[in-house]
């Protein structure tokens, strides 16, 4: 059996994609590690599987703004470029798992001789002018218009990314390289598996090794109890960054009172207990729920737009109340909307009466459920975890065969 490195950043959500992929592959027999700054290991451990450190340490990113977003992300792929080719080295793996949002981890493989494929756990950073760049919430614009703005944008995106470029450039010289300092540009072209399905992106080119899967999920999605006292089901989270912005969660719960449902919130550790139980209204919040079982019974979902939420959401045909906050949740939300998957209310105008507003149309609206048809339709033919390792171990043997 072979043995398979997964080098990621050390983000939870990203963390428990690699997670969830790495135990179906041990399950199947090999020898699955994560590889990363110190910050992955905990996350390894979280995940059950061992860990290489690139003997690094990555900044704290909860509530960080664009320019220490922008810092860390540079610290991090110069952290893959200058330390992982010798962690990858004393690991020996036959095959190199790199996340899509860490182009370091690319460069390290191709730098020690290792195969390598990509994963895109968030929105795919494909670089095509129909579309804008991915840290971007602007709308689908067709014709040569939107080209005209979406070249303009995919400008700015590059001088905003500058000290990550300058890091893979180094990298490349330094590792005798073909020269490539865009993020798109380490995509793998062989194997590029995607937990984004095509009908809930805008429609453009991808490259010819991209494989979406859907999410990769291996939790079991066991029925959830909860007394509602016989009012619609609201989920609502943040994610394990954002969990502890206080007003914004208070505004949700005194919304969900208006309205008259039964609020189940997740605060990710981002909330004390205190901080919890001063939330207005009879909201049951908690650290963490069960979150595929909770959207199983969900009317609908307030979210951030993380990925691996809107996932969750499509495949039970869950509208959502999108309030994008960071990294590529604005572009996330921006395909919601083109879809009418959801309504989108920006961070600045998320009070108490927009938040009221946009969850009446998406619980009165059935046109929100059912624009995730197709979607949900599409997740649940992808094949998650079982189809990407499928994917892998057919990579890993025609390395064999080769």
């Amino acid at each position: 059996m072979a043995r398979i490195a997964f080098c990621l950043p050390a983000l939870p959500s990203h963390a428990v994609v690699h997670g969830a992929l790495a135990r179906a592959l041990a399950a199947r027999g090999h020898d699955c590690r994560m590889v990363g700054g110190g910050g992955l290991g905990p996350l390894a451990a979280r995940e059950g599987l061992g860990f290489e450190s690139l003997g690094t340490r990555e900044p704290d990113l909860r509530a960080a703004g664009l320019v220490r977003t922008l810092r860390a992300t540079a610290a991090a792929t110069r952290a893959f470029v200058q330390h992982g080719p010798e962690a990858l080295g004393r690991l020996a793996p036959d095959l190199v798992i790199a996340d899509q949002a860490e182009p370091g981890a690319s460069l390290a493989a191709e730098a020690a001789g290792i195969p390598r494929v990509t994963l895109a756990s968030a929105l795919p950073l494909d670089r095509d002018e129909a579309i804008p760049p991915p840290f971007v919430g602007w709308p689908f614009l067709a014709g040569e218009a939107g080209r005209k703005r979406n070249r303009g944008g995919w400008r700015v995106a590059d001088a905003l990314m500058s000290l990550q470029a300058r890091a893979l450039a180094e990298g490349c010289r330094a590792h005798r390289l073909p020269l490539r300092w865009r993020i798109d540009e380490w995509i793998s072209p062989d194997l590029d598996l995607r937990q984004m399905v095509p009908s809930l992106d805008f429609p453009h080119h991808v490259g010819a090794g991209a494989r979406a899967v859907g999410p990769l999920r291996d939790d079991p999605a066991d029925a959830f109890t909860l007394d509602t006292g016989g009012r619609p089901l609201v989920f609502a989270s943040f994610g394990t960054l954002q969990g502890g912005r206080r007003a914004l969660l208070a505004a949700i719960a005194e919304a969900a009172e208006d309205l008259e449902v039964c609020l189940a919130l997740a605060h990710c550790g981002g909330l004390t207990q205190a901080e919890a139980q001063a939330l207005p209204g009879r909201n049951v919040v908690r650290d963490f729920f069960p979150q595929r079982a909770v959207l199983a019974r969900a009317a609908a979902c307030v979210t951030h737009a993380g990925l691996n939420t809107v996932l969750d959401c499509a495949a039970a045909q869950v509208p959502m109340v999108a309030i994008p906050l960071a990294f590529e949740q604005p572009a996330t939300a921006a395909r919601l909307s083109f879809h009418g998957a959801a309504r989108v209310v920006p961070p600045r105008r998320a009070t108490r009466a927009t938040i009221r507003a946009a969850l009446a149309v998406v619980l009165s609206d059935p046109s929100y459920r059912a624009a995730l048809a197709a979607p949900a339709a599409e997740i649940a033919a992808a094949g998650g975890f079982t189809h990407a390792a499928d994917l892998i171990e057919a990579r890993l043997a025609h390395r064999a065969a080769a």
